[in-house]
């Protein structure tokens, strides 16, 4: 069985954002020293115990800060963001052909940085990255939380899909991104932006921040989530796990995505699924408040 709609609109569902306030400043200082990456920043505000929340494709940083302004009281937010996303500069991302495994390995650098393991939080392609960090046996990390993805993205499209199977796709759809001229790119991003987000202020602000972003990097960091199969490798990861996903009447084959978190997540050694009802893709801006209350849960504060 595939999932009608799902092709068209996995582009836009990697390839958008949204962003309450400004920008933040594209700042690798950070509180214990200077951590340099040419593949992200971030910036740290609050204070207690540390969490990193790592953005999904294309996503400006902030897009937590309805979240950091809920938990800077309680926690440290180191808050990344991905270079050549939303406006940010490209720098070691330009031509990079292993975008996510670079991430992965620098989120994990960073975490010893720290002075303590820290909680990270990913969503939707930074989901990927942190199941990625967490495989990292260097890692310095005490829980993890995954917000609305899967451990393979691709099922969706096609529930028998493989890495290799998908591979072709893959490059077809990032061949189809690239070759987009800047208004057909805006009007797809406008269209699938509405399956995405509920607020039409979110989606506008989310528009103007996928258009600015690094179209390449964009598009290989969307065809790499399109061939990452972690369902194995899950079974390693060894801290305690919180997947948070959307449940709302107006996705479509909602029951049968439910069913896909499930399934996927058995191998998981140590982990809860908590779904947020009436929210889509960005939970964090469709349902603040609950989604800050299951964060604290899952992270035990």
């Amino acid at each position: 069985m595939r999932y009608p709609g799902i092709f068209v609109l996995l582009i836009g569902l990697f390839a958008v954002t949204a962003c309450h306030n400004a920008a933040p400043e594209y700042d690798a200082e950070i509180s214990q020293g200077s951590f340099e990456s040419p593949y992200f920043t971030v910036t740290v505000t609050g204070t207690g115990p540390d969490m990193i929340l790592m953005p999904g494709l294309a996503s400006n940083a902030a897009v937590w800060d309805g979240t950091v302004d809920a938990l800077d009281d309680r926690f440290t937010l180191h808050v990344v963001q991905v270079n050549g996303f939303a406006g940010a500069p490209a720098t070691g991302n330009a031509g990079n052909q292993t975008v996510l495994d670079d991430l992965a390995t620098g989120l994990s650098a960073y975490s010893n940085t720290l002075d303590a393991p820290a909680i990270l939080v990913g969503h939707s392609m930074g989901g990927l990255v942190a199941m990625k960090t967490a495989l990292d046996p260097e890692a310095a990390l005490s829980k993890l939380v995954i917000v609305d993805v899967l451990p393979f993205f691709s099922v969706l499209m096609d529930p028998a899909a493989t890495a290799d199977s998908i591979a072709p796709v893959a490059a077809v759809m990032k061949a189809t991104l690239l070759g987009q001229s800047d208004d057909v790119f805006a009007l797809s991003q406008a269209e699938a932006l509405k399956t995405l987000v509920k607020s039409d202020a979110d989606l506008q602000q989310a528009l103007a921040w996928s258009i600015d972003s690094d179209r390449a990097v964009m598009a290989q960091a969307m065809s790499e989530v399109l061939v990452t199969d972690l369902r194995s490798e899950i079974t390693a990861i060894d801290i305690p796990t919180t997947i948070i996903y959307a449940r709302d009447d107006a996705i479509p084959n909602m029951d049968a995505i439910e069913a896909f978190y499930t399934d996927l997540y058995t191998p998981l050694p140590d982990h809860q699924l908590v779904a947020i009802e009436d929210a889509f893709h960005f939970i964090m801006l469709d349902q603040p408040d609950v989604f800050v209350t299951e964060l604290e849960r899952a992270t035990g504060q």
